[in-house]
């Protein structure tokens, strides 16, 4: 019947609806417990929490900020945080909005995951990342959570080829932390590699993300004239080198004096997030990094770790969380993803070395015409589907799980792109 919604929506509608009730439920104990542990609703505020409601309260009170009270963090935050004190009063409602972002967060992870891996690997990884978030200092107020939902939008539409979209969510991303900017580099490996488009995807990318950031400082200036704006520039950027050296006064943050304390410092870090740490780096190891956006898992944690190199501090994890818990928790694929356990022949370094070698070779074309070079021959791999047939014998991929196949558009299949090839004795319709 027309408007009926086919089996296969009413299905991903049902799962997202139970993985939705599951995260928020998890989300809402853990939420609970650390606020009774906490004693107090002002035993919650952390000294970055509480800087962060002072600001507010320059903002509401009709004081310039940047000037009135500095603090080194884009514009964007303290915004958000006033609006959150103008709706209740400072700091009652921290652990409730940083639950939902959370939450937010674990359900683009779980669909990642679902796509890429399966139903199984997608809501474990969205599950980890919440459970995570607890030793990382993800249900406290801090600027990072908001700059994670806004990265992960932008992987998954610059993934998708939606490269200005993806820009712009990167813009929004550095208005909350300005250490975002770090996503910059993976996300330009994505805009290369998802399309022949090479310098149009660059700009497509960059020009969003810088307007959305011009139009951050553009409207404080509006609001507040250029005093303000230069301070508020100078405090998300040009300070940056006495806060890395521990010389800023008005902002007192702990710099390790001697290499002792910066190790101690660096794996008392590590051992917060070691089992996430090792379940991905194990998997790495074991089966490689094998699609492009896997590719770009790794980059986002390579650029994310040298933070704490900066600063060891907790909740500079949560940055790369949900790209480590995806790739920790793809060994969860189900169903025929188990064929393809093993990694492709070589060393992780010789792997490494000719990805190096892929990045700087011109971008494929996907033409599929004769003489040209495609992608014909590459191994990519495929989700399971819920509730798909049997595989085939004899297929190069079923919708089973992760099974090698050729690109949609190239080889003898003739079929659109991540459709699967016809089996044998089957007709292509």
């Amino acid at each position: 019947m027309a408007g009926e919604k086919s089996p296969v929506n009413r299905r991903v509608l049902v799962d997202l609806a139970v993985v939705l009730v599951c995260y928020t439920g998890v989300a809402a104990l853990i939420a609970v417990l650390m606020y009774l542990l906490s004693g107090s609703g002002s035993a919650w505020l952390t000294f970055d929490a509480d800087r962060f409601h002072a600001m507010a309260e320059v903002i509401i009170g009709g004081f310039k900020p940047y000037i009135d009270f500095v603090d080194p963090k884009p514009p964007l935050l303290f915004f958000m945080v006033s609006l959150m004190d103008l709706i209740a009063p400072a700091g009652s409602v921290d652990i409730i909005v940083m639950s939902g972002v959370n939450v937010l967060c674990a359900i683009l992870i779980y669909w990642i995951g679902r796509n890429d891996y399966g139903n199984i690997s997608g809501f474990s990884a969205g599950l980890l990342y919440l459970v995570a978030a607890v030793f990382v200092q993800g249900y406290f107020l801090f600027s990072e959570q908001f700059a994670v939902l806004f990265l992960i939008l932008a992987f998954m539409l610059g993934r998708k080829d939606h490269l200005a979209a993806a820009g712009l969510c990167l813009g929004l991303a550095m208005g909350f932390k300005q250490y975002a900017f770090l996503a910059i580099p993976p996300l330009l490996f994505l805009a290369r590699v998802k399309g022949n488009r090479r310098l149009l995807g660059y700009v497509e990318f960059i020009v969003p993300a810088i307007g959305v950031f011009f139009c951050i400082f553009g409207a404080l200036y509006l609001a507040y004239g250029p005093d303000t704006t230069r301070s508020a520039i100078n405090w998300t950027f040009g300070i940056a080198p006495s806060y890395v050296t521990g010389n800023l006064i008005e902002v007192p943050a702990y710099q390790p004096d001697n290499v002792l304390a910066f190790t101690a410092n660096l794996l008392g870090s590590v051992m917060m997030v070691l089992p996430t740490l090792l379940f991905a780096g194990t998997s790495i190891w074991r089966r490689g990094l094998r699609t492009d956006d896997e590719y770009s898992f790794g980059l986002f944690i390579i650029f994310f770790l040298g933070t704490l190199l900066i600063r060891q501090y907790l909740h500079y994890w949560i940055l790369m969380l949900p790209f480590l818990v995806l790739l920790a928790c793809r060994e969860f694929a189900v169903g025929s993803a188990r064929e393809s356990d093993e990694s492709p022949e070589g060393s992780l370094l010789k792997r490494f070395a000719g990805f190096a070698r892929e990045v700087g070779s011109p971008p494929e074309i996907r033409s599929g015409e004769e003489g040209q070079e495609s992608s014909a021959d590459r191994i990519v791999f495929s989700a399971p589907v819920t509730g798909s047939p049997p595989p085939a014998s004899g297929d190069l991929r079923v919708p089973g799980g992760l099974i090698p196949y050729k690109r949609g558009d190239q080889g003898n299949g003739n079929r659109g792109e991540g459709g699967a090839a016809p089996g044998p004795g089957k007709k292509e319709e």
